[in-house]
């Protein structure tokens, strides 16, 4: 019987945390769910002034996370920049070097010391060596270039974004729509229409008959 009775004890506990559960889940959602739009669009205009601002401050965040989104694409670029420039800048000192030891082995073989075949092999090494370096360091170059182009494309758009941004707070709040301000008792003024001249024209010779 006490076993029996922990037993329903336990699932009573249970029972009522995931009823428990169940509330929580369900005021939530009720409290992140989206608004009615269509009753929304009932609420008087003037009652909407501060939707329209939290919706024009909604805007202006999104635009500065735009912005933002920018500058941290720029700030990878340039580091991506500063890269292939010390790369570049590492091939040079290489090709440097090498050119230092083969205008060295140069000197030697015209003046006609050491065995000449040895000579011609190790200046050959060296030649070809120099011109791989150099075809490296003219690839890397080329995308620092490239990446130069994007930094500088990327400079003007962040330049119109924050011109945007500016622009964009200054205005402000835009003013209701005029549908939105006027009342749904209020009728628009029905436009006269002019009689045409013919027939006015026709009642006053008759008048005069």
């Amino acid at each position: 019987m006490k076993i029996f009775g922990h037993i329903s004890l336990i699932f009573l506990l249970a029972l009522s945390l995931l009823t428990g559960c169940e509330a929580t889940r369900s005021l939530s959602s009720s409290i992140s769910g989206s608004p009615d739009e269509n009753m929304l669009a009932q609420v008087p205009a003037e009652k909407r002034e501060e939707v329209k601002k939290a919706e024009f401050d909604l805007q202006v965040a999104e635009e500065k996370l735009k912005l933002a989104e920018m500058k941290t694409e720029l700030a990878s670029l340039q580091k991506k920049y500063a890269d292939y420039e010390e790369d570049a800048a590492d091939e040079y000192q290489k090709q440097a070097a090498v050119s230092v030891n083969l205008a060295k082995l140069e000197a030697i073989d015209r003046a006609g010391l050491g065995e000449k075949k040895e000579n011609i092999e190790d200046l050959a090494d060296l030649k070809a060596k120099r011109l791989k370096i150099e075809v490296n360091r003219i690839k890397i170059e080329a995308k620092r270039d490239t990446t130069g182009e994007k930094i500088n494309d990327l400079l003007k758009q962040i330049d119109e974004q924050e011109t945007k941004i500016i622009n964009l707070e200054a205005a402000g709040v835009p003013e209701p729509e005029k549908a939105d301000i006027m009342k749904t008792d209020e009728k628009p003024e029905e436009q006269k229409v002019a009689e045409p001249a013919t027939e006015k024209g026709g009642g006053e010779q008759e008048g005069q008959q």
